[in-house]
């Protein structure tokens, strides 16, 4: 019987050991999900305790394999990711910072297929109200983001303005926003099917926030695309195609 009573104290001190881990022990794989997937703790650099990434991956590799969450320094969810073998697939959602013992609500919400962003992604103000739509196919980014106000408003986006004129070695192109914006570039090609921004396009040179570029003679005509950042800080890409002949 004493034997029983020491052997039941002992399995509890064993089991109370393993669910709490002292503050100054260094983070390592905390939690087997099941026979393939473990989870890695990741604390925020210069502390041990104060955790800022939960990484489920796949048992005796570092490919990432379930919904990777990542958390505020108060202990509130930032951001959560899918993986499926190390590749973001479904949906992502990032989140506004929330008081201890309030849910955070949704800031972006990010589709991914493959690694890539594909579709029709979404932010929010934090209020909850729609603050922003804009589409991605692939990874590239496509024309026609739409931003609103927290009263539900469509915020209107400045046009780009083009002009051509000869040149002795050909056309000299000039791009500029009807509206100054911050971080403009400006680059030159073809977007794909039309709509989206492929890598690689060629910058334009930039003096005084206008694009300059020097177009060759057999042009007969250019896309150039505008890239600037909202005041919601998204991204936006405006296109315009001018003839040169």
């Amino acid at each position: 019987m004493k034997i029983n009573l020491f052997l039941l104290i002992f399995a509890l001190a064993f089991l109370f050991s393993c669910t709490i881990r002292p503050k100054n022990v260094p983070v390592q794989i905390e939690k087997a999900v099941d026979d393939s997937i473990q989870v890695v703790y990741q604390p925020y650099k210069g502390t041990q305790d104060l955790i800022e990434y939960e990484i489920p991956i796949l048992r005796g590799t570092k490919i990432k394999h379930g919904v990777q969450k990542r958390f505020y320094r108060n202990g509130s969810l930032y951001s959560s990711i899918p993986y499926e073998k190390g590749k973001r697939q479904g949906t992502a959602y990032t989140y506004y910072q929330s008081a201890e013992g309030f849910e955070p609500k949704v800031w972006k919400e990010q589709l991914y297929e493959d690694n890539m962003l594909n579709g029709i992604c979404k932010r929010y103000h934090d209020d909850g109200t729609l603050q922003a739509e804009y589409e991605y196919k692939n990874g590239n980014p496509a024309l026609g983001l739409k931003e609103y106000s927290k009263n539900g408003k469509e915020i209107t986006q400045p046009t780009l303005i083009l002009t051509a004129t000869r040149a002795a070695t050909g056309y000299y192109v000039t791009a500029q926003l009807s509206k100054k914006m911050s971080n403009t570039d400006y680059f030159i090609g073809n977007l794909t099917e039309g709509k989206y921004m492929p890598r690689g396009l060629k910058g334009l040179q930039i003096k005084n926030g206008v694009g300059q570029i020097i177009v060759d003679a057999s042009k007969k005509k250019v896309t150039i695309t505008a890239v600037y950042t909202t005041r919601y800080r998204n991204k936006c890409l405006i296109s315009k195609t001018i003839n040169l002949q």
